[in-house]
């Protein structure tokens, strides 16, 4: 659901701004905007599973906006400290507060002398979020990084997650002696279930070769935040830009995760190239050997069992990455028979001919080089789908198929969305999980007992699901994305 809430729902940049901050053991943010932009952001996209309960708002009005909003803040600033009593207050300026011109970075320098506890600021506008090229540029180096692993060079800038980690960065992190062989984990998740499990491990690991988790950036306390330039290293998942604002401030290098980092000898090799990083490869080497063995054992099981299945991949959402299904295929021993692809969801989110070609010709290329052994098939009709159907046990698809759909085809489906988040962990644990999920799906077992609300009757359009089946919605659709892709060749042809 976090997928099509981006998508279809509230998700601007103040939206990833207050996931960010909740991310913040003891911060709290005060939204510097009316009283319904703060309502609505209650439920961000980072955090469907739990409301954001505590939240301030300046409530500002229509006085505010002719007669400015300055004094108003400077007393809801004090307000919120009152009644909260956070160890932070993370101020997030809204379009409102944003066009009437509040001297934010100035109130907050006369303030802060007269509540307790830190407070900042953070570019939080929602029309300042990025431009749609940006998501094309960001495919693009991903689909070049397949053939060639490399850090994105691409900036990230617009989500809000990455202005807060700015702000925190230039506005509240402190100077301080290196640690030797301690490094900072960037990692969103502290409400997420796997996220302490994951965490746990990771730290274990580290201590066995010789290396301490200085703190975790975001799910730390502000007093983590403060000694985060203590450690030696920065190991981060995708916000390039801030860390190398922390190099540029603090001297902190930085080791970004890359695409041959997924799958079992993908996170050996992940340890040891941090491992490396810090000159510790040799004791590295008996720990990950251990790791490796002993995650191997668990999966032969798994292994056993899936090979009597046959699997379609469907893939229109984040399995259209082949390391991700070199995982399902070679990790956990799934006899994966097609791949298919569907770039329409792609091109919703503004990918062009350019990138599709690349990432297509690249996953090609990869499927052949590593004799995955699968039929790559791009863009089918329902009668492929149909005759792929007949042809295999299960079809793995990174998107819940409508039921209806899924009948017109005649296909038994596993929705891996409810185990994405395991495929990019930096966990050998969360591969043995997966193997169990579909263990557990292929031999007709469930946890819970699944309803079906009558919203599920409805017939969806299957490469635009939850896009209702009708032809005026699907003509929409495509005008809308045709109309942004026209204004980008017109962008690029200047």
């Amino acid at each position: 659901m976090s997928e099509y809430n981006h998508l279809f729902g509230r998700d601007c940049k103040l939206s990833g701004s207050v996931y960010a901050v909740s991310e913040i053991k003891g911060a709290l943010s005060l939204i510097h905007g009316p009283a319904g932009c703060a309502f609505h952001q209650r439920l961000t996209p980072g955090r469907l599973y739990e409301p954001i309960y505590r939240l301030a708002s300046t409530n500002i009005t229509e006085r505010d906006v002719i007669y400015g909003s300055e004094e108003t803040l400077r007393e809801q600033i004090k307000n919120t400290y009152k009644r909260y009593h956070p160890s932070l207050i993370v101020i997030l300026p809204t379009c409102v507060s944003a066009l009437i011109g509040d001297d934010i970075h100035g109130i907050c320098q006369d303030i802060k002398s007269q509540v307790p506890c830190d407070l900042i600021y953070v570019d939080s506008e929602g029309f300042s979020n990025r431009n749609r090229e940006s998501a094309d540029d960001l495919m693009q180096e991903a689909a070049k990084s397949w053939i060639k692993p490399q850090p994105n060079a691409c900036e990230v800038r617009g989500c809000g997650q990455e202005e807060v980690v700015k702000a925190l960065i230039d506005q509240l992190m402190e100077e301080k002696d290196i640690i030797e062989n301690s490094v900072n984990l960037e990692i969103f998740g502290r409400y997420r279930g796997c996220f302490e499990r994951c965490l746990k491990e990771i730290q274990k690991i580290f201590t066995d070769i010789g290396i301490s988790v200085n703190t975790t950036i975001l799910g730390c306390t502000v007093d983590d935040i403060k000694r985060a330039p203590s450690a030696q290293l920065n190991i981060i998942m995708r916000d390039r830009m801030a860390a190398a604002r922390m190099e540029e401030k603090f001297g902190t290098e930085y080791f970004r995760k890359r695409p041959n980092h997924y799958g079992i000898q993908g996170t050996e090799r992940f340890f040891l190239e941090v491992a490396s990083a810090l000159s510790l490869e040799g004791e590295a080497e008996s720990v990950l050997k251990f790791e490796t063995k002993r995650t191997l054992e668990k999966i032969a099981e798994i292994k056993n069992t899936l090979k009597n299945n046959i699997f379609a991949v469907s893939a229109s959402g984040f399995l259209i990455n082949p390391y991700l299904t070199k995982v399902l295929k070679n990790d956990l021993g799934a006899n994966i028979k097609y791949f298919v692809v569907n770039t329409q969801s792609l091109r919703n989110m503004n990918a062009s001919d350019e990138t599709l070609k690349i990432m297509l010709e690249n996953m090609e290329k990869l499927i052949e080089e590593w004799e995955l052994g699968f039929e790559f098939i791009i863009n089918p009709r329902l009668e492929t789908m149909r005759m792929i159907s007949k042809k295999v046990d299960y079809i793995l698809s990174d998107r819940p198929l409508p039921d209806n759909h899924a009948a017109d085809i005649g296909a038994k489906v596993i929705n891996l969305s409810p185990i994405s988040h395991l495929l990019f962990l930096t966990s050998f644990k969360g591969y043995v999980d997966i193997g169990r999920f579909l263990v557990m799906k292929t031999q007709n077992r469930t946890s819970i007992k699944r309803s079906y609300p009558i919203i599920s009757r409805f017939r969806y359009n299957p490469i635009d699901y939850p896009l209702i089946q009708d032809d005026s919605c699907v003509a929409s659709c495509e005008m809308w994305s045709e109309i942004w892709r026209h204004r980008r060749d017109e962008r690029s042809s200047q």
